[in-house]
C-alpha cells in the first residue's frame, strides 16, 4: 500500500448555478482540504471556437466547451503539481480526454457517474473515453451492471450520493407539518405531465391542497391554469430545508431515473416521498418511506397521496423511516467509503493531513 498526501490529489468539477454550497462537490473539496481542484470559478471564459471545436469531437452532448475549459485547466495544475490522481466529481460531463494525465503525468484517473441508465445510453453514445480510466465510480449498482457490459468489473466501484444529515433534518422544535402542503423540487428528469395530472386528481379530492414547486423552469408553463401552484425558481439552502421540514410529502416524478440529490435531502429531512420505480434509483428508495410507482401511473401515485394524507400516523412512521433510512448516506460515511476505494482499487492510503 502506498502512502498518499491529499496534496497530490486533484479533483475536478463545475460549479452548478442550481446548486448552493451545500452539495456533493463542495463538500468533497471539504474532505480533503489540502487536495488541489479545479472548478468552474477558475473559468474566465470557455465558449470559444477552441473548446467547441474540442466539445464537438467527442459526439457526446454531456461533454460542452465548459468540460473541455475544465480540463485543460486541469492539465495546467498537473504541470505545477505532483499530481498522482485525477478525480472528475462529474464525469459524466466533464471527462473525456483525461487519458492524457496518464500518457504525460503517470496520474491514475477516476470518473464519477450520477447519470441514469437512459442518460448513459443518449447522451453518451461514444463510450470509448470510459474505457481508458483506471476507475469508475458509480452512484447506483444498476449503472456497474449496465457498464460491466464493456468495461471489466473491476475497474467498477460503487460510491453512492451523499447528503449532509446534520443540515438537512427534521424539525427539532415540533413544528408541525402542513398536512396539506406537498412539494416537488428540482428539474432534472422531472416529469411535469405526469405532476399535472396527479395534481388535478389531488385538486378535486382534497380542494385545500397547496403544491409547491422549488428549483423548477420548467414546470411553471404547465400550471398556467392553476395559478394557486407556487413557484421558487431559486431558493437558498435554508429555505429548501425549511421546506422541507413543513410539507408532508415530496412528489417526485420522474422521466427516468439517476441519484437525485433531491431525494436524499427529503428523506434526510424526514419526509416521505412519492416516485417512479427506476433501476438506479432502487438503492436509495430501497425502503417503506418510499412509495415507488411505475413511470406515468399519476393515479397510483395520486391515490396514494392521498391516502397518506388522511393516515396521520402512517406519515409519522414513514417519516421516522426516512431518517432512519438515509443516515447511512451522510457525508462523514461517504468520506470513508472513498476513501476506502482509493485504497482497496488504487492501493493508495491517502494521508489527509500532508
Amino acid at each position: 500500500m502506498k502512502k498518499l498526501s491529499s496534496y497530490n490529489i486533484l479533483y475536478v468539477g463545475r460549479n452548478w448555478s442550481t446548486m448552493g454550497t451545500n452539495n456533493t462537490f463542495e463538500n468533497l473539496l471539504k474532505f480533503f482540504p489540502k487536495s488541489v481542484s479545479v472548478t468552474s470559478k477558475d473559468l474566465r471564459s470557455f465558449d470559444n471556437r477552441i473548446y467547441r471545436y474540442i466539445k464537438k469531437r467527442t459526439g457526446n452532448s454531456c461533454y460542452s466547451s465548459l468540460s473541455a475549459a475544465l480540463e485543460f485547466h486541469a492539465f495546467k495544475k498537473s504541470i505545477y503539481n505532483n499530481i498522482k490522481i485525477v478525480h472528475y466529481w462529474y464525469g459524466d460531463h466533464d471527462y473525456y480526454y483525461g487519458y492524457l494525465f496518464r500518457k504525460i503525468f503517470g496520474s491514475k484517473i477516476i470518473i464519477n457517474l450520477f447519470f441514469s441508465l437512459e442518460e448513459l445510453e443518449r447522451r453518451m453514445p461514444n463510450k470509448l473515453h470510459l474505457k481508458n480510466a483506471d476507475l469508475i465510480t458509480c452512484s447506483g449498482k444498476a449503472q456497474i451492471e449496465y457498464l460491466n457490459k464493456f468495461i471489466d468489473k473491476k475497474k467498477l466501484a460503487y460510491l453512492p450520493l451523499g447528503v449532509d444529515t446534520q443540515f438537512f433534518c427534521p424539525s427539532r422544535n415540533k413544528i408541525k407539518r402542513d398536512k396539506n402542503l406537498i412539494i416537488c423540487v428540482g428539474n432534472n428528469r422531472r416529469d411535469y405531465v405526469t405532476l399535472k395530472k396527479m395534481y388535478v386528481i389531488l385538486k378535486r379530492q382534497r380542494p385545500n391542497i397547496k403544491l409547491k414547486l422549488a428549483g423548477s423552469k420548467e414546470g411553471k408553463d404547465f400550471f398556467l391554469d392553476y395559478p394557486e401552484v407556487e413557484f421558487f425558481p431559486f431558493l437558498n439552502e435554508n429555505k429548501f430545508r425549511d421546506l422541507y421540514k413543513k410539507a408532508s410529502l415530496l412528489i417526485l416524478p420522474l422521466l427516468e431515473g439517476g441519484s437525485s440529490q433531491t431525494l436524499n435531502e427529503a428523506l434526510s429531512s424526514g419526509l416521505p416521498v412519492i416516485t417512479n420505480n427506476f433501476p438506479n434509483l432502487s438503492d436509495y428508495t430501497n425502503s417503506e418511506c418510499v412509495l415507488k410507482f411505475s413511470p406515468g401511473d399519476y393515479q397510483g401515485m395520486a391515490y396514494s397521496c392521498l391516502k397518506l394524507l388522511n393516515d396521520d400516523k402512517k406519515i409519522m412512521a414513514m417519516s421516522k423511516e426516512a431518517r432512519s433510512h438515509i443516515l447511512k448516506y451522510d457525508y462523514s460515511n461517504i468520506k470513508q467509503t472513498l476513501i476506502s476505494i482509493y485504497a482497496d482499487y488504487l492501493g493508495f492510503e491517502i494521508m489527509e493531513n500532508r
